[in-house]
């Protein structure tokens, strides 16, 4: 830990900095153009550069912290290691000067205060609390986010300092009203509930109004979770805090709003997609987490049986014809066509796409959002392609029948053609498009295969429990079960037995006396029969090769495949 008494030397603090930015550029942690942006943001905020850097996302947390604590001589603060134990209201300081200079009493001792300190260099403010509590200090380097939740839980409302219910009333007014402010009520509400979104892997933050309350729930894993529930006054202001961030219409509260905007947590950027809707009670907000660095888009990685992984490495290679991926809402097919998407990085192949939404950004590929109410539907995106000369054709999904038309005959002249599609599994993705209107002929010439898939929960690693070895666990239709596993709980999964999700999927690639097949309407046995003699493994078998491995539950299995 470094020290700081009364009696300071000379301020090294911008010297240090420079070496702070000097050893970042070096390590390639932050590249010219984002300091660049960086140094104007500072010139006209006050604040120093690296901190720019983390806010703009541009620098994480942790790079941030190991340069200031090489650069300082501090130590990092661990939570977990150095519990808070000061009391700060008897150090003579207010909450507002801590907050302010990101500062966070520890413990006192009889050398001086321990403090975690999210800017170490920042000496105006730290001999300013010299000063203030006549005490030497010894500063610890903390990460933003556990600053910040550190100082939420010691400044709590109904936990910290004295206040009369009117006082704490004002002040909520206060926020309300200023609910612009970085700092409002609102803001602070958004900020927490997307930090422990983050912190959980949700993949959804809901904000619903009620009579009384403002429930905040999560999509954790496929389920909603409650997180906290607050006054119902809040509920203006974190929507308003939503809208203005998503650059939304903070005037229309009577028709529901579509948006994106970017969260900055723990020094990296996240996307999110916003939606509001009216409601009885008031405004009721969504945001779903685009969060790339908690998807990696890379066929080997996301968790596909090496049967399904190989299909779609084929199809990627296909020079010409319709590939499809099918699932229920929510299943992960558009992660799928993403990290197919990702195969052509550094190809000289063009690849185009039209999505609706984009949810992740490509540099190798041309992306174009649907625009219905322009005239820019999936079918009309599709034709203009077609004179644009590309090699890949990503559909988000295919919906209807003018869509299926042009997309088949795309792939029949001589383009690779990858799209989603609503089906029960991969051999019901023919019947589907024969239902669009597709002929014979055109199934015949242009489909070459399709993959399924659903998500199913993950076991936690850390505490699932094994039925009784050595003994059958059970027999599902037909096959054998020899072992399986059950959730219990533990801090790790937050007591729910299990974390993250992995596809149980399956897939194939047709040949010609399949195709043939597809056109000539053959029976869904027959179909089965010569697609499993192409590889094809059901989900359900999929499925149970992860019961047995212990990746998951067999209930989980069961309610995937099975409904």
């Amino acid at each position: 830990m470094a020290r700081m008494t009364r009696a300071r030397n000379a301020d090294p603090g911008a010297d240090q900095r420079r070496e702070l930015i000097e050893a970042l550029l070096d390590a390639g942690l932050i590249d010219g153009a984002a300091l660049g942006r960086a140094e104007l943001v500072s010139t006209r905020t006050g604040q120093p550069v690296e901190q720019v850097l983390n806010q703009l996302g541009a620098l994480s947390d942790d790079d941030l912290v190991a340069a200031y604590a090489k650069v300082s001589g501090c130590e990092v603060w661990d939570p977990r290691a150095a519990p808070i134990a000061a009391d700060p209201f008897a150090l003579g300081v207010s909450a507002e000067f801590l907050r302010r200079g990101r500062i966070l009493p520890i413990r006192q001792t009889k050398a001086g205060l321990v403090c975690a300190v999210c800017d170490p260099l920042d000496n105006e403010t730290l001999s300013g609390l010299v000063f203030a509590t006549g005490l030497s200090l010894s500063l610890l380097v903390a990460r933003p986010s556990d600053w910040r939740r550190g100082f939420e839980a010691l400044f709590a409302e109904g936990g910290g300092e004295p206040a009369h219910l009117d006082e704490r009333r004002l002040e909520r007014e206060i926020d309300q009203v200023s609910d612009g402010a970085s700092e409002g009520a609102g803001a602070r509400l958004v900020a927490s509930a997307f930090e422990a979104a983050i912190a959980l892997g949700a993949s959804d933050i809901h904000f619903e109004p009620r009579r009384n309350d403002l429930a905040v729930r999560l999509r954790v894993d496929g389920r909603m979770v409650d997180h906290q529930v607050v006054s119902a006054d809040l509920a203006p202001p974190a929507v308003s805090r939503i809208k203005v961030i998503a650059n939304l219409n903070l005037g229309e509260r009577r028709l529901p709003q579509d948006g994106r905007t970017t969260f900055v947590i723990g020094g990296r950027s996240v996307d999110v997609r916003v939606a509001t809707s009216p409601t009885v009670f008031g405004e009721s907000a969504v945001l779903r987490i685009l969060d790339r660095a908690a998807v990696p888009l890379d066929l080997n990685r996301l968790g596909l049986s090496a049967d399904v992984v190989s299909v779609l490495s084929r199809a990627a290679r296909t020079p010409h014809g319709l590939f499809l991926v099918t699932g229920p809402t929510g299943s992960g097919k558009t992660t799928t066509l993403y990290a197919l998407l990702q195969t052509f990085a550094g190809s000289s192949k063009k690849v185009l796409s039209i999505e609706d939404p984009v949810e992740y950004h490509f540099e190798h590929v041309s992306q174009t959002q649907a625009a219905p109410h322009l005239g820019l539907t999936f079918a009309a995106a599709l034709r203009s392609f077609l004179r644009q000369d590309p090699d890949v054709i990503l559909v988000g999904e295919i919906r209807d029948p003018e869509t299926a038309a042009v997309a088949i005959q795309a792939a029949m002249t001589g383009h690779l053609v990858l799209a989603s599609i609503h089906a029960n599994d991969a051999l019901a993705v023919a019947p589907r498009l024969r239902d669009m209107g597709i002929e014979p002929y055109q199934l015949a010439a242009g489909f070459r295969g399709a993959m399924a898939q659903r998500l199913v929960r993950r076991l936690c690693p850390d505490c699932r429990v094994e039925d009784a070895s050595g003994q059958s666990a059970g027999w599902v239709e037909g096959r054998a079960i020899a072992r399986r596993f059950h959730p219990v709980g533990c801090p790790k999964c937050k007591g729910m037995g299990y974390r993250g999700r992995v596809p149980v999927s399956e897939g194939f690639l047709a040949d010609d006396d399949l195709q043939r097949a597809f056109a000539e309407q053959g029976s869904p046995s027959e179909l089965a029969r010569m697609a499993k003699a192409l590889g094809l493994v059901g989900m359900l078998n999929d499925g149970l090769d992860m019961v047995e491995a212990g990746i998951t539950s067999l209930e989980e299995v069961l309610a995937a495949v099975h409904g």
